[in-house]
């Protein structure tokens, strides 16, 4: 079950897109509500995938196991960290991140001393 971002209010964050989704969720105003639940997204696309994988029950199944993901995005995330053994280590440690996103957040955080405070 992927969950979206979400963290506490006024905690620090390790990324940037953290920070964006924390004030886009917490302080700023949505315009896509949902006609189903209380759900409301900041753009049209968040509400359509809200509603495909919420209400709609759309999944996107590995072809290599069972996993069933939310996004094709995630599909192609978890074939290469999963099955295709993909990783991105770091240069100033023996750190091996899953995911480029992944090694980027943690090189900022544990080497080059990253927050974004709220």
């Amino acid at each position: 079950n992927v969950k979206p971002y979400r963290y506490s209010f006024h905690q620090d964050t390790t990324s940037a897109s953290g920070l964006k989704k924390h004030k886009e969720s917490k302080h700023e105003g949505f315009c896509f509500p949902c006609d189903k639940c209380d759900y409301k997204a900041k753009t049209s696309g968040y509400l359509k995938r809200h509603k495909d994988n919420k209400h709609k029950g759309v999944r996107y199944p590995c072809n290599q196991c069972d996993y069933k993901a939310t996004t094709t995005g995630y599909l192609k995330s978890h074939k290469e960290s999963k099955h295709e053994g993909i990783r991105y280590p770091c240069d100033q440690c023996d750190f091996k991140a899953t995911t480029f996103f992944s090694l980027k957040r943690h090189k900022e955080s544990k080497h080059n001393g990253v927050r974004y405070p709220c």
